[in-house]
């Protein structure tokens, strides 16, 4: 709600502060001594546009500020936050201050919105409107003014059952949208795909054909070196042999000269240290003895193979080509295919896939329709009630000819659903349903609009701000007691402020501030003073007869208890 709105050099206004109260506030005075400021200067907050000849003759520049408070979890809040404003915290609500400063015509500069003490584009002022206030006047309809608004104050009105269709939509919504990116994103890697999968087919077939086995390069290395060298092997071996073991052709063997050796320390007898050495020699003895076998017996059964070395260079020549081919080796390649494989299988049968695309793509689709459906009905009800009831007010309001429908028609779907809303009027009986914003005048609109936030109200504890510009406009009597009391029920929990001329309205008021014209020697100038007790009874009268009489006097104060009865 608004704590406070201060004016400086705006029109008519040299200074002055607006403090209204909580629940209905009436804004009232003399023709042509401002009172239309006040919306100027909160159009100017919210966001408006800036007239520089708006600003009072001599002074150089205009300056308007708000000081809002909102609830603490407040969708502001964030916004204040991201700009690097401030606020001030207390208790369960947040202070909020939001400024907007207009050069006079002639001057430099351009004009300068800050919110929370900082300075931001005016189109973030728009966008935070919608949370602080509503304005009803003769050219602004902020709130309601487009499709999207409207569809948003539909819903509100409708509450749980649309509510939960439009929950059903959004999650069938988003479900046909990722079986449809899913399906275009097959769609455009298809190709690809197949390019991939013929490459991966080919690798595994070169390899497959092949079959390497892990290490077999460097085994067949070895084996045909050992082959190559079959004749200097057996030649080695045998040689070797025949020196420790003996042979024609060796004439003193090792295993000879050990025997002998311990045959001369077995004939000491100086003790045990020769004992010892004989025995050492003997194990020696065993061990070329051993060793001798073991290498007869290696170059016996080096023998040539020339089958077998064949066979080597065909398997070795085969793993060559398959190198060459992949450019990896052996050990690689068998990696690489069975990553291929793996991939082959993951890519699966893309006919076969695409088909299961397809089909989740029409499961989605039909299960959006019916959830579309369903929120489309809810909010058909829902725009058949909300009609008849702004209907009922706009009899009250003095438009009993005038009708009120809202259209809710098939449209793209989207992620608030597949329903284009419009709130349409026809001002007088015979008139033909049209836009809101376009059947009626401004005094209709704003008493039009009044009908819709009466029955928008109910049932709904949303916090705002509501301004009436003119929603008396054209009518008296009964018909202004009803604008009062309608306005009364709007504010019974919200802050609700109307410029009016009718003290019919006034007298519903918790709050009524009198804008006052004063002529000076720096010309005309204007205060807004919040009255009470006799100084209402003052105004109360002038708004009904010119004059201050006593007879005014007593009607005034019986329109007071009159409509203190009737709240």
């Amino acid at each position: 709600m608004i704590e406070s709105l201060h004016i400086e050099n705006l029109g008519v206004i040299a200074e002055a502060t607006l403090d209204p109260g909580a629940g209905l506030t009436a804004l009232t005075g003399e023709t042509g001594a401002g009172k239309t400021m006040a919306i100027t200067s909160l159009e100017l907050i919210l966001g408006g546009k800036a007239d520089p000849s708006k600003v009072r003759a001599g002074a150089s520049m205009a300056r308007v500020e708000g000081v809002f408070t909102v609830a603490r979890d407040s969708p502001l809040l964030p916004t204040i936050d991201g700009v690097g404003g401030a606020y001030d915290l207390e208790d369960d609500r947040a202070v909020v201050v939001v400024s907007r400063h207009i050069p006079a015509k002639g001057r430099k500069g351009r004009s300068a919105a800050f919110l929370g003490g900082r300075r931001v584009p005016t189109s973030v002022l728009r966008d935070i409107a919608r949370h602080l206030v509503s304005l009803h006047g003769q050219s602004d309809q902020i709130r309601l003014a487009t499709g999207s608004q409207q569809r948003r104050a539909l819903d509100a009105f409708a509450g749980a059952p649309v509510a939960r269709a439009l929950e059903a939509w959004r999650s069938a919504y988003g479900a046909y949208g990722e079986a449809v990116a899913a399906l275009e994103e097959f769609d455009e890697t298809s190709r690809d795909q197949a390019r991939q999968r013929l490459a991966l087919q080919a690798l595994v077939g070169k390899v497959d054909a092949v079959e390497p086995l892990p290490g077999e390069d460097d085994a067949l290395r070895e084996e045909a070196h050992r082959l190559e060298n079959v004749e200097s092997r057996f030649l080695a071996l045998s040689q070797a042999a025949a020196h420790l073991a003996g042979s024609d052709a060796v004439e003193t063997a090792a295993i000879d000269g050990l025997a002998e050796a311990v045959r001369a320390l077995e004939g000491l007898d100086d003790g045990r240290d020769a004992a010892e050495l004989a025995s050492r020699l003997r194990g020696l003895e065993a061990e070329v003895n051993d060793i001798a076998a073991t290498l007869a017996d290696m170059a016996g059964r080096a023998e040539a193979d020339p089958e077998r070395l064949s066979d080597v260079y065909a398997r070795r020549q085969a793993l060559a080509e398959l190198r060459r081919d992949l450019g990896m080796g052996a050990d690689e390649a068998i990696r690489a295919a069975d990553e291929a494989r793996a991939t082959l299988e993951r890519l699966g049968d893309p006919q076969g896939t695409r088909e299961r695309l397809r089909e989740a793509v029409d499961r989605a689709e039909r299960e959006m329709e019916a959830a579309g459906g369903a929120l489309h009905e809810s909010r058909a009800e829902a725009a058949r009630a909300l009609g008849r009831r702004v209907e009922e007010e706009l009899a009250e309001l003095a438009l009993s000819g005038a009708r009120f429908d809202i259209s809710v028609e098939p449209a793209p779907p989207a992620p608030h659903g597949r329903d284009a809303v419009a709130f349409l009027l026809a001002s007088h009986k015979g008139a033909p349903l049209l836009p809101l914003g376009e059947a009626a005048s401004g005094g209709e609109l704003s008493r039009i609009m009044l009908a819709l936030e009466v029955c928008l109200a109910e049932g709904s504890r949303e916090e705002h701000t509501f301004l009436f510009d003119e929603v008396d406009a054209g009518v008296g009597g009964r018909a202004a007691l009803a604008v009062g009391k309608r306005l009364a029920s709007l504010a019974a929990d919200r802050q609700v402020i109307v410029v009016t001329h009718l003290p019919q309205v006034a007298a519903y008021a918790g709050t009524q501030a009198v804008v006052r014209r004063q002529e000076g020697e720096q010309g005309a100038s204007t205060d807004v003073v919040v009255v009470d007790g006799e100084a209402r009874l003052a105004e109360l009268a002038r708004m009904l007869s010119g004059n201050d009489s006593e007879t005014a006097r007593a009607h005034a104060s019986e329109l007071l208890r009159l409509a203190i009865v009737a709240r």
